[in-house]
Formats: C-alpha cells, sequence, structure tokens
C-alpha cells in the first residue's frame, strides 16, 4: 500500500468526461502518513493510498484515480464509512489552484502488451506468457531464439482505466490472414504486430468485425510484456509480435522494483527496429487495408455458413 505527503489537500468533483477536478474546499496545511515526494508516478489505478489524519477524512485509505498534468499531484477517491456516496480528493503541493484542473495521461495510464492467456511460441512448444521467467528461450518470428531479460507486468482496473488506451483488442483467429493468428489474440491498444512488412499497433486494425474492441473485459485484468535483449519479433498464437522497446518506462509495470533490483536501478536503452510503425488506422497502408478488409469478409462469410 502506497503511502504519500502533500501540503494541501482540495475536495472537489472530478469529471472523467473531460477529465478534469473542480476543487471546492481546500485545507492547508496536511500531514499524510509516509515520505515518497510530491507525485509518486508508479501509483497505479485502483491502488490503495494511506492517507491521513486529515481535517475531513481523518486517517483513511483512499483510492488512485489520475495524476494532474504537472505531475504535482493526484486524485483519490474515498467513500466514508456508512455513506453511499464517494468524495474526490485532490492532493498537491500547489496551492490556489483553478477551478477545472486538467488530468494528464501518465505512464501508470497506459497499458502495454499481451493479455493473461496469450500463446507464446518457445522452442519446447507454446507457453501462456504469464508463465514465462527471466532466463526461458523464445522463438521469434525469424525462428531465431531469445532468451528473455525480464518480463513486465501490469494490472488494470477496468472502472479506473481510459477504455480507449487500456482496454484490449480482439483479433479474431485467422484476421491477419494466412490463418493468422492462430487463435483469437487480445492485445493492448498500443502493441504492435508486424502486418505487411510495417508495425501496425493493434488499436489501428480495429474494424469492428474480425477485429474489435473488448468494451467489457472484467474488473481487473493484467498485462505482460517480454524483454530480450533486442527489439525484436516473437510469435503470440502464432502471429509476429513485438517485443519490449523501452518507449514506454519500464516504471509503467507493477513489478519495477524486480527490475531496479536486477539492473540497479539504470534502464536499459533497446534500439528500435528499423520498419515502419502505424498507430493511426489512416497511417496502415491501402493495400493492407484492402486486404484485411476482404479476410474479415471471408470470416464473416464462413460464420455464416457455419451458422
Amino acid at each position: 500500500m502506497a503511502t504519500f505527503t502533500s501540503s494541501n489537500a482540495y475536495l472537489g468533483t472530478y469529471n472523467p468526461g473531460t477529465n478534469t477536478f473542480t476543487p471546492s474546499i481546500l485545507q492547508t496545511p496536511v500531514t499524510l502518513n509516509g515520505a515518497e515526494g510530491t507525485a509518486d508516478s508508479t501509483f497505479k489505478p485502483g491502488e490503495p493510498v494511506t492517507v491521513g489524519p486529515l481535517p475531513f477524512l481523518g486517517a483513511a485509505t483512499v483510492t488512485y484515480v489520475a495524476h494532474t498534468n504537472d505531475g504535482n499531484g493526484w486524485i483519490g477517491e474515498f467513500t466514508p464509512p456508512g455513506s453511499p456516496i464517494s468524495l474526490f480528493v485532490l492532493f498537491s503541493n500547489d496551492a490556489g489552484l483553478p477551478a477545472g484542473v486538467p488530468i494528464g495521461t501518465s505512464a501508470t495510464d497506459l497499458a502495454i502488451c499481451f493479455l493473461t492467456g496469450t500463446m507464446v511460441a518457445t522452442p519446447a512448444g507454446e507457453r501462456p506468457v504469464e508463465t514465462l521467467r527471466i532466463g526461458d528461450i523464445v522463438l521469434t518470428a525469424d525462428n531465431s531464439t531469445r532468451t528473455v531479460r525480464w518480463i513486465g507486468r501490469q494490472s488494470v482496473v477496468s472502472a479506473f482505466a481510459q477504455p480507449l488506451r487500456s482496454y484490449p483488442i480482439r483479433i479474431a483467429a485467422g484476421a491477419l490472414g494466412n490463418e493468422l493468428p492462430n487463435r483469437d489474440l487480445f492485445l493492448s491498444p498500443d502493441h504492435a504486430l508486424l502486418v505487411d512488412g510495417v508495425l501496425v499497433q493493434a488499436a489501428a486494425l480495429v474494424n469492428n468485425t474480425s477485429i474489435t474492441r473488448v468494451m467489457h473485459p472484467g474488473e481487473r485484468f493484467t498485462y505482460y510484456h517480454i524483454e530480450i535483449e533486442d527489439h525484436a519479433l516473437i510469435l503470440a498464437e502464432g502471429a509476429p509480435a513485438e517485443t519490449f522497446v523501452d518507449n514506454v518506462t519500464r516504471r509503467a509495470f507493477d513489478n519495477y522494483a524486480e527490475y531496479e533490483a536486477l539492473c540497479g536501478g539504470e534502464e536499459t536503452t533497446i534500439p528500435e527496429l528499423e520498419l515502419p510503425r502505424a498507430k493511426s488506422q489512416r497511417q496502415v497502408p491501402h493495400a493492407t487495408r484492402v486486404r484485411l478488409a476482404a479476410v474479415a469478409a471471408a470470416l464473416a462469410g464462413e460464420t455464416e455458413i457455419a451458422a
């Protein structure tokens, strides 16, 4: 359970639609348990944070919701005992906040990689990604091997996540053509697959038929990212998918402390594959869009015949 130190605490309202916090009551000074600095960027959505004693809360546990844009404060949700109403509190070192404080997207808001259960190819056969360990060997798309250097794990609480950035993308079996993936593949929106020579992020492939967003992923779900010595393509459900590249900080993962202990706190830089990357649908080459649309239509026809 995390702790936090702040000079100010604001009661107010949080609007997830506009991603803003409007303070109404300022309480200062405030003494909170712990001393981890002004804003702990390793907080995760849904994480309990010990605070108190506060003038309006006493000693309490609040649930982390989001950071402010400047990283100097964070929003917590608190439900008083016996009350059906939740209160939102902004903890910050900034005094005199304007109405409508913008809430930023930090690394902790970005969910990345393979959903629990994804089968990854190894020389000994496919294994669920969550069973891989440091030192295990995985197969790459060019039929070479790599050693797992680290497995990053990130849990996502649906209620506190941004659906478009965090909820899984489902790529149906065969949706990429050539009978790939072998089974339904579930990826985070920004995780890329190699499609027709281009690294295409999963969200850019969504067509609402064979490739869809999972809008009800359950209360909590977990992603796993595989780090090897380079940025390469491994086989996830048979499809070539990228390994970890440090465009995203490892601090976003729940088990960053494990990496820190392994590497002494110095994050290794990994050169990125020299391949074009498509981050949005309009960046996907036209020929690829046409091909995948034909594959989707064929899969839909097979479904109708089977029905």
